[in-house]
């Protein structure tokens, strides 16, 4: 019995693994696309990539650690 409830447990967190690392990728993308947005909506249209990659892990990285912190 107790080892049915252990792999439920695994199973359970596995699953719940994969769909918080699908929610961060969508989340990194649209974070992305809102980054280009805005600097074409500010006047920058010839934005490296890299730039809007790196400030998007920064954006990214930030609210995770902002939702970490919880009071």
């Amino acid at each position: 019995m107790s080892v049915t409830k252990g792999l439920a447990g695994l199973t359970v967190t596995i699953l719940a693994s994969l769909v918080l690392i699908v929610l961060g990728i969508v989340y990194y993308m649209v974070t992305i696309w809102i980054i280009k947005m805005g600097a074409g909506w500010a006047g920058y249209s010839a934005v490296d990539g890299g730039t809007v990659v790196l400030t998007a892990g920064i954006v990214t990285a930030a609210s995770m650690i902002g939702s970490a912190i919880q009071r």
